[in-house]
């Protein structure tokens, strides 16, 4: 009997493992669907969060979000916020962070991706989108210019910034969200992703 009793409360703490998991901050917010996955900076950050979209099985691609690393850059004088039937999306979800390899290979300059994300900013502003901020990828996607002229471009703007830890490691995002007033969750590591992922699905 007494060997019954621990095997429950084994299985208790596992399920509880796959629920609850550890964040500071605000709770998290409403992600409305349809929406934009995109990025700041031409770094990993966008590829990255839409394989978690889909291991998540949650939100579908095409149908529940697109993904594009620069909408509407073809057009010069609009950003394209439609989706795959031409509708207006209601967010954006943008994951900041640059890499020389991202902009080399995209062939513009870090001065040029700042020019594309202010005017991405106006676009968002004109057509009134909810913007999520995004960092995930820790200390090394944040210190040399070209990452924080692209932390600076998007996360100001944001109606709500979600960052790991390491993201975080100098308080910039805390200082930001205080002084912005902007919500602002902090994930314990990259792994509690997918955790937030099922909550922003279960809330939409």
């Amino acid at each position: 009997m007494r060997k019954l009793g621990w095997i429950f409360v084994l299985a208790m703490v596992l399920i509880s493992s796959t629920v609850v998991f550890a964040y500071s901050g605000a709770e998290p917010i409403k992600l409305p669907v349809t929406f934009l996955l995109t990025n700041a900076g031409q770094g990993t950050g966008r590829k990255m969060m839409e394989a978690q979209f889909l291991a998540t099985k949650t939100f579908k691609k095409s149908l529940d979000f697109i993904s594009n690393a620069e909408p509407g850059r073809e057009n010069t004088f609009e950003v394209d916020f439609t989706d795959d039937q031409g509708n207006m999306v209601k967010a954006v979800v943008v994951a900041i962070g640059s890499t020389a390899k991202g902009l080399g290979a995209s062939g513009i300059t870090i001065d040029d991706e700042i020019a594309r994300l202010n005017k991405m900013i106006e676009a968002i502003k004109k057509h009134n989108l909810l913007l999520i901020a995004i960092h995930i990828e820790g200390q090394v996607r944040r210190g040399d210019s070209a990452n924080e002229r692209s932390i600076d471009a998007i996360a100001p703007f944001a109606d709500y910034i979600l960052v790991t830890k390491d993201s975080n490691f100098d308080g910039k995002f805390t200082k930001l969200s205080t002084e912005k007033n902007i919500p602002l969750t902090i994930l314990d590591n990259q792994l509690e992703i997918q955790k937030i992922i099922r909550i922003w699905y279960e809330n939409k």
